[in-house]
């Protein structure tokens, strides 16, 4: 199984429109610091799925001939605006799974394309999307409904925690339980800020609540990253920054 993180900013994105912040002001000079819109993707054996589709290009470069379908932690628009194009593609239904949640995104259901939103994951409960791809959806803390994501390959698995201001008890116990190879976490603001998502110092009490050797953030707004250009992460420590394009293997 492959995970590649195809977008790890938050809803502005980095650099932020208008914005000369440190931040956005080398993010500008140098791709390597561009965070776009969260999305990322999973590859099996067997079948490629993205997993939120934040990324307004995805459209331009996602293969519909070797895209198997499209897993939603929620229906926020950073999360979702790819689909807006998507949708139109002249191909065969595309399944998108996600929360039962009947709002979804401005005209997105009522006018679905060849995107079928009906296959509607419940919480706690296994669904097997490929012979070697099963996710268990885990309610979060979110603003609105939401899913974070146990995904699990033969023998190897990974949580994807997006947007998240924090997990329940039943929801981390059972995270606890799959004992993942790697966790992926919403992180937008510096310490003791923001609201709906992570703050570093919520981020690092979530890695103790899970018992994670590590977590993988994501989501990463400009005031984060402009914090830690002054407070960089301690690199032998369990909170590791991600960046657009990482990827991880696993078998």
């Amino acid at each position: 199984m492959l995970m590649r993180l195809l977008g790890t900013g938050n809803a502005p994105q980095i650099p932020v429109f208008g914005c000369r912040c440190r931040s956005c002001g080398r993010a500008r000079v140098d791709e390597n610091f561009r965070r776009r819109p969260t999305s990322a993707e999973i590859q099996t054996a067997t079948g490629r799925f993205l997993l939120d589709a934040g990324r307004t290009d995805l459209a331009d470069w996602v293969d519909p001939e070797t895209l198997s379908g499209v897993i939603l932690t929620h229906y926020h628009m950073d999360h979702v605006a790819g689909l807006f194009h998507m949708r139109w593609g002249v191909c065969d239904p595309i399944p998108v799974y996600g929360p039962p949640d009947s709002q979804g995104a401005d005209d997105l259901l009522d006018h679905p394309g060849c995107l079928d939103f009906s296959h509607h994951l419940i919480p706690y409960e296994a669904t097997q999307l490929t012979e070697d791809l099963t996710v268990i959806p885990v309610p979060i803390k979110h603003s609105r409904l939401t899913f974070g994501y146990i995904v699990k390959g033969h023998r190897e698995s990974l949580v994807y925690l997006s947007d998240c201001d924090g997990v329940g008890p039943e929801s981390a116990q059972m995270i606890r339980d799959a004992n993942p190879n790697a966790v992926i976490v919403d992180c937008s603001f510096p310490p003791e800020t923001g609201r709906n998502h992570l703050s570093l110092d919520r981020a690092y009490a979530l890695a103790e609540e899970l018992q994670a050797p590590w977590l993988y953030l994501t989501h990463i707004g400009h005031d984060l990253s402009n914090y830690l250009l002054d407070h960089p992460l301690d690199p032998e420590g369990r909170l590791v920054l991600s960046h657009d394009g990482l990827t991880f293997h696993f078998d």
